[in-house]
C-alpha cells in the first residue's frame, strides 16, 4: 500500500508541475497553434492529477464507476492522439500556411551574399529562425516573433563562429541563416548559467529557469563529432523562399564541412516537411533508414 501511495503522490506532483508549465504556455500560444493541440497537452497533466489525486486522497471515484474509468481512458487516448497528430503533421502544414501569406514585392533575382554571421547579422538570423520554426518557438516563447528573433539572436551569439547568413547584396538584410555545428572545441557550449540571463530578458524568471535548465541546452547541444558536421538549423525567410537561397546555404555547409576534414554531414528534418526533404535529397543526402514511425528523418551526406 505504501509503495502505491508514493507512486500516486509522485505522479500527482508531476501532473501539477506539468499544469504549471503547460497552462501559461497554452494561453500564450492559443492563437498560433491548433486548438486541439493546446487542449491535448493541457489534458494530459490534468487527467494525471485527477486520477492519481483521487488515489492520494483515497477518493473512490473510479473503482465503483466503470463508466468514469472508460471516460478517463477515452479522454487520455484523445489527448495522446492530438499530440501525435500535431507532431507528425504540423511542421509541414505550418510551412504551407506561412508561404500562403507571403506576398511582398521582390526583384526577379536578388544578389545574395553567403557569409559568416557578424554581430550585426545575428538579430536578423534569429528572426529568420523565429519565422521558419515558428511552430516550435511560438509555442515555447509566445507569438511575438520579433521578440523571439532578438532572443534567438542573442543565443546564437554563443555559437557565432558556427553561424552563417544569406544577405541581400545592397541592403545587407538577412534573408537566410545556417547554424553549422562542427564540434569545434573552441566554440562555447550552451549551459544553463550562460543562457539563463538571456532568457530572463524576455520571460518570467520561472520560465527562464525552466527553459535554461531543461529545454534549451538539449535543443542547442553539440551534435557534431570529430568525423561529422551537423546542420542544427537552416532556414530562409518565407518572404524570400523560391530563389534557391536554401540550396546555397546547404551547399555552403557542405563546403565548410568538407574543408574541416569531416567525413559526413548530418541533419534531421520533419517527415511532413516535404519541401525541405526534396532539397536535401536533390543535394545528395540520403535517408539513413530512420525508424519508419519517427516524425523526424535523419539525412546523411558522405564525402
Amino acid at each position: 500500500f505504501m509503495l502505491g501511495f508514493v507512486v500516486a503522490l509522485l505522479m500527482c506532483l508531476g501532473g501539477l508541475a506539468g499544469l504549471v508549465v503547460v497552462i501559461p504556455g497554452a494561453i500564450r500560444a492559443w492563437r498560433v497553434v491548433p486548438a486541439y493541440y493546446n487542449l491535448s497537452r493541457a489534458a494530459l497533466p490534468l487527467l494525471t492529477v485527477l486520477y492519481f489525486g483521487s488515489v492520494v486522497l483515497r477518493l473512490d471515484l473510479f473503482n465503483q464507476r466503470p463508466w468514469l474509468s472508460y471516460g478517463l481512458l477515452a479522454l487520455l487516448s484523445l489527448a495522446v492522439l492530438g499530440i501525435v497528430v500535431y507532431i507528425y503533421r504540423e511542421p509541414g502544414a505550418s510551412q504551407k500556411r506561412e508561404l500562403a501569406h507571403t506576398g511582398v514585392s521582390r526583384p526577379e533575382m536578388p544578389e545574395i551574399e553567403i557569409r559568416q554571421a557578424t554581430d550585426a547579422d545575428l538579430p536578423g538570423a534569429g528572426l529568420v529562425f523565429a519565422r521558419v520554426f515558428h511552430q516550435s518557438f511560438d509555442l515555447d516563447f509566445g507569438p511575438d516573433r520579433a521578440r523571439n528573433g532578438r532572443l534567438l539572436g542573442e543565443l546564437l551569439k554563443i555559437k557565432q563562429p558556427e553561424a552563417w547568413v544569406a544577405a541581400l547584396g545592397e541592403s545587407g538584410q538577412v534573408v537566410g541563416a545556417l547554424w553549422l555545428d562542427l564540434a569545434d572545441p573552441q566554440t562555447p557550449t550552451v549551459t544553463a548559467p550562460v543562457i539563463r540571463p538571456i532568457l530572463q530578458k524576455y520571460m518570467h524568471r520561472f520560465y527562464a529557469a525552466y527553459f535554461a535548465h531543461l529545454v534549451m541546452p538539449n535543443i542547442m547541444e553539440v551534435r557534431g563529432t570529430p568525423t561529422s558536421g551537423y546542420i542544427q538549423w537552416v532556414g530562409v525567410d518565407p518572404d524570400w523562399q523560391g530563389y534557391g537561397i536554401g540550396r546555397r546555404l546547404v551547399e555552403q555547409a557542405l563546403k565548410v564541412t568538407q574543408a574541416a576534414g569531416k567525413h559526413e554531414l548530418v541533419l534531421h528534418t520533419e517527415r511532413s516537411n516535404r519541401r525541405a526533404r526534396r532539397l536535401y535529397e536533390t543535394s545528395g543526402f540520403w535517408n539513413e533508414g530512420t525508424f519508419p514511425l519517427s516524425p523526424r528523418i535523419r539525412y546523411v551526406k558522405l564525402f
